[in-house]
């Protein structure tokens, strides 16, 4: 990570980026597609305090100057505009992602599988369809999970966070450098990087919704340091469509992609995961969902170990044999 010396001496312009102050965490783009039929965005707080808006409403999601750093100085500068192309992809990618339909289309997939209703100790390999991804759809794709996750609030915190490592004050500034620079290093790796690695599950779930919190399971963006893009990832899109990422061991020729149903357990447990990582909002569309104990406690959690027993059957599904043993949802620790 960088401070704020280290920026001086990058070169950064004075001035350069968008003057705008309204900066999004969450592309108004997406936000479409978890309004309900009147155009509302519905959201919970960790306290249980229910809010809605229109989407096009720019204040969702969003923080004044968050991502504008050094303000009052001679190094001023605003990276809002980093995050465009990603935004501007983000309704064909979702267009796409609906053509890669998953197993349980069809009469005879489907009652294989509602026998999974019940059973979570079968191999998920065995109700999916498989895909190759175009290149250009896998490189938009990677790109726009890392943006969600890079300027969540979580990772934000994170971010700000670094300077208590040695015994310093957290500091706005440093967090947002920190931001600018990872997701820097991640445009160039998703652009020109090798994928023979990389292994998509698209999960999608036609009987219930999922959620969208302020945090996401990310094993992903940590190892941006060594400037690679190596680990795991839990992202919903949109209320009907999550995305699991994740790198295996060694390269890999043949599809990159799987593409299943979610039935009503599996969309439990990404919901309870995505409780655990989000610190004071949860989106949804529908009903809100019952706030879990870890969403509650209105702080950014994590496993105290990178595994997870709903994680480690979806990386059976990419033959990910880098898997690691699973552990209790309870064991969490605060987010450092």
């Amino acid at each position: 990570m960088v401070g704020i010396q280290q920026c001086e001496l990058r070169g950064w312009q004075v001035g350069s980026g968008s003057k705008s102050r309204e900066h999004h965490w969450w592309p108004v783009g997406l936000q479409k597609f978890w309004a309900d039929e009147n155009g509302y965005v519905a959201w919970i707080t960790a306290d249980g305090k229910k809010e809605r808006k229109q989407f096009k409403n720019r204040k969702i999601a969003r923080k004044a100057h968050g991502h504008t750093a050094l303000r009052g100085g001679v190094w001023i500068t605003n990276f809002e505009d980093d995050f465009q192309e990603a935004d501007d992809a983000v309704r064909c990618i979702i267009c796409q992602l609906k053509k890669l339909t998953p197993f349980g289309r069809s009469l005879k997939e489907f009652f294989q599988l509602i026998k999974m209703l019940f059973k979570r100790d079968r191999s998920l390999k065995a109700v999916c369809n498989f895909y190759t991804l175009e290149e250009n759809l896998h490189r938009r794709l990677l790109l726009l999970l890392m943006s969600l996750l890079i300027r969540s609030p979580a990772t934000r915190f994170r971010y700000e966070s670094f300077p208590e490592q040695f015994g310093l004050p957290a500091n706005e500034d440093v967090g947002k450098l920190n931001m600018r620079q990872m997701f820097s290093t991640a445009k160039r790796l998703c652009e020109t990087g090798s994928l023979s690695n990389q292994y998509f599950v698209l999960i999608h779930s036609p009987f219930k919704t999922f959620i969208f919190g302020d945090g996401h399971l990310d094993w992903l963006t940590y190892k941006l340091f060594g400037l690679s893009i190596n680990g795991r990832a839990l992202v919903p899109l949109t209320p009907r469509i999550c995305i699991y990422f994740c790198t295996r061991g060694i390269a890999r020729s043949g599809p990159n992609c799987a593409s299943l149903t979610a039935v009503p357990w599996m969309v439990d447990c990404i919901n309870d995961i995505t409780q655990i990582y989000s610190g004071d909002k949860l989106f949804y569309q529908g009903r809100p969902p019952k706030l879990s104990q870890s969403f509650r406690q209105c702080q950014f959690l994590e496993h105290k170990e990178k595994a997870d027993e709903f994680i480690d059957m979806l990386d059976e599904i990419a033959s990910n044999k880098n898997s690691e043993r699973a552990q209790d949802y309870s064991a969490l620790s605060f987010l450092r």
